[in-house]
């Protein structure tokens, strides 16, 4: 029994011993690798190396950005298409901050250079003045080597790189040069550069003779100023003939003063009685009956009926200043007299009330009782300067109206036409 259970045994061993060196070696083998008769299976690794041995660590050119350093002149400046790949340049030169140390840099076109600067943290790129001819942008590759071994391309579009800093600085003072050429081509100098230094070093001794000549003549001043001023003589002397001066004027001019001392009396005197005499005129107008106006007489019982009237005075304030009537609280508008009056509206108007049937006859009559009225005022009691307006708008309608009278009324040899064909 015991050897049956050993045979068993033994064959058991011999089948699965093959099995296993194939499981435990060819864990990292790759499908359908097979060995040889005889040899061990190959165990197969991947690997990325670099030049530092470090197989998974990116290179230094691919996390290297560039950032464009924009300065404060208007010939320079640089845009960016794609961010760490492409940008456009303006200018004799362009320079980029690079966020990692840049061992060497080149630009594969010419006319076009470029170098490291503080430390390998900047790249500078200067530009020939032909380096862009057309107004085309030209494309320049700048290539950085990195300590690694690992580079990067950049593509630059230049423009304008004919432009220089001390033309585009001296542009700013271009109207100062052409003052200055304007100025020495009148004083009959060059308009060159040796020209214009000529001019100005005649400028500049003038300049330091005038000083030089005022300043003597200011310190001389000045020492006799105090000389005299020390001088108890001089004083004197000075009142003197301060003394004299005012002598003179006073014997010359004296009677002008005087008349303009009385003069500002006298108009303020004047003003006075003016003021006084148009108070009166206007207290005596009131005083007045309307119908002591020779123009108005019976016919200022219409008037006094229509708008209560009853004095040259009120008749002419209404003709010229218009009827108000006091409506609550406030002072409303009728009409502003003479101003609201059209010849062709008469019958319509504010004055329809004393040129209705049995009243005034005729509306031109009505307008001359009113330009009789203002020229009473006028004459009797010196108030033109307030009727005199009013008045001259009365005249211009009662001449428009005679006009229109007139056209409207048959000629005397047309009457005496019809009057013979009659017979």
């Amino acid at each position: 029994m015991k050897r049956i259970l050993l045979a068993i045994l033994f064959v058991l061993t011999a089948l699965t011993v093959p099995a296993t060196p194939a499981l435990a070696i060819g864990g990292g083998a790759v499908a359908g690798d097979t060995a040889a008769p005889g040899e061990a299976p190959m165990i197969q690794t991947t690997t990325n190396s670099t030049a530092d041995g470090n197989s998974s660590a990116p290179s230094t050119a691919s996390q290297t950005r560039l950032t464009p350093v924009n300065f404060d002149e208007e010939f320079l400046g640089i845009t960016v298409r794609e961010p760490d790949q492409a940008y456009d340049t303006a200018g004799p030169f362009a320079v980029f901050t690079a966020s990692h140390d840049v061992e060497s840099v080149r630009v594969v076109e010419s006319p076009a250079t470029a170098s490291v600067l503080d430390g390998g943290r900047q790249v500078k790129i200067a530009y020939d003045d032909d380096a862009a001819p057309s107004e085309e942008p030209s494309l320049y590759t700048l290539e950085l080597f990195f300590a690694d071994g690992s580079k990067k391309t950049i593509e630059l579009y230049a423009t304008e790189t004919d432009v220089s800093v001390d033309a585009a600085r001296l542009s700013e003072y271009a109207s100062v040069i052409d003052d200055l050429e304007a100025f020495a081509e009148e004083h009959g100098y060059e308009t060159t550069p040796e020209g214009l230094q000529n001019y100005l070093s005649f400028i500049n001794d003038r300049a330091d003779l005038i000083d030089g000549f005022l300043t003597d003549r200011a310190m001389q001043l000045i020492a006799i100023t105090i000389a005299l001023a020390q001088n108890p003589l001089a004083w004197l002397i000075g009142f003197g003939l301060l003394a004299l001066l005012m002598k003179w004027l006073v014997s010359r001019y004296g009677d002008m003063l005087e008349s303009l001392q009385n003069d500002v009396g006298r108009a303020e005197r004047k003003r006075r009685e003016l003021d006084l005499a148009y108070q009166e005129s206007k207290q005596t107008a009131d005083e007045h009956t309307l119908d002591e106006v020779p123009a108005v007489g019976a016919n200022a019982i219409y008037w006094d009926d229509a708008f209560g009237t009853r004095s040259p005075a009120q008749l002419a304030k209404l003709a010229a200043n218009g009827a108000h009537v006091r409506d609550g609280g406030e002072l409303r508008l009728v009409h502003n007299g003479v101003d609201d009056l059209n010849p062709a509206t008469l019958q319509n108007s504010w004055l329809e009330p004393v040129i209705r049937e049995n009243r005034i006859p005729t509306a031109k009559q009505a307008l001359g009782e009113l330009k009789a009225t203002l020229e009473w005022m006028e004459t009797k009691h010196n108030l033109g300067h307030l009727y005199r307006d009013t008045r001259d708008e009365l005249e211009q309608m009662i001449d428009e109206i005679d006009r229109e009278q007139r056209s409207y009324q048959p000629s005397s040899a047309d009457t005496a036409d019809r009057s013979v064909g009659a017979d």
